[in-house]
């Protein structure tokens, strides 16, 4: 396999919901992998104190399955901008963003960078679920849809019982090497 010519930060956000102008995220996972080798050279994970108060009927806390323990938890974790500035300490110089549905989870990290007072001018973005839709599409014996679920699946990945930030990134992380592999 050739290699990339920046690290790739792999992004997973956990949100309040899946209105990007007015949810806000609730948790992030990063992984950083090595330009040459796709191996783990860092990882991040922290629950983040929205604005807006946490409530269990919010439409992105039932999707991901958050819990009313994990709901008491947010109200005590660090704000978007501490947690912007904890990811800077680890984040490269120049990366790749990669996430599954990466127009969303990038909207939000824009808003994270900003936060930590970085901005970005332009970014190359890596959409994992558009490079596992063409892949499916020309897979005959594919017969699932193109849910994440789903396709996590597909290529391997153990079933979630809920959504967290960091785990989805080490399963998008296997989905990307898997999709360069074949």
């Amino acid at each position: 396999m050739k290699s990339f010519f920046k690290d790739i930060v792999v992004i997973d956000f956990e949100v309040t919901g899946f209105d990007i102008d007015k949810d806000e995220p609730i948790q992030i996972g990063l992984l950083v992998l090595d330009k040459e080798t796709l191996e783990e050279k860092a990882s991040y994970i922290s629950w983040i104190k929205p604005a807006q108060e946490i409530q269990s009927h919010l439409p992105g806390i039932k999707w991901a399955t958050i819990s009313e323990q994990d709901i008491e938890e947010i109200n005590k974790v660090p704000s978007l901008a501490k947690v912007a500035h904890e990811i800077m300490k680890i984040l490269p110089e120049k990366y790749f963003v990669c996430a599954w549905n990466a127009t969303f989870d990038f909207y939000f990290w824009r808003k994270l960078l900003k936060e930590g007072e970085k901005s970005i001018h332009t970014a190359t973005i890596i959409d994992l679920w558009t490079l596992a839709y063409i892949k499916l599409l020309q897979d005959e014996s594919y017969t699932g849809d193109y849910k994440s679920e789903s396709v996590f699946q597909y290529f391997g990945a153990e079933p979630r019982l809920k959504h967290d930030g960091l785990e989805d990134c080490r399963i998008e992380a296997m989905l990307f090497k898997k999709l360069l592999q074949e």
